[in-house]
């Protein structure tokens, strides 16, 4: 199992790109995506708020702001809150990074 990103269009949020996590639908699983942002790139980490079917977590570093959100229906996903084509490229790149981390951590711990 190899946990990456897909890029999507979501039309009923003025059409904000997302990345959803494939293979990651874990109702904890953006509290560790956000540590990994955190160890990796310095990210501050915000409250998660909990609501009935969903979690979000908003975590920044200077004037990059993402928010990581968990729902029942479509699992794990992040977006930038500034829209933009340059902070969803680097939200992009910085993901990659990450689940690179993510992939390989769960790779050594099947092998333990």
């Amino acid at each position: 199992m190899s946990i990456r990103a897909v890029k999507h269009v979501n039309k009923d949020e003025n059409n904000r790109i997302e990345f959803l996590l494939v293979d990651w639908d874990y109702i904890d699983g953006s509290d560790y995506i956000a540590k990994l942002f955190s160890e990796e790139y310095g990210f501050a980490v915000g409250k998660k708020f909990d609501g009935i079917w969903y979690s979000i977590i908003r975590i920044h570093l200077g004037i990059c702001e993402y928010e990581l959100l968990w729902h029942e229906d479509i699992g794990n996903e992040i977006y930038c809150l500034n829209q933009t084509e340059e902070e969803n490229d680097l939200l992009q790149h910085r993901l990659e990074r990450i689940l690179d981390i993510l992939n390989a951590r769960i790779e050594k711990a099947a092998k333990q």
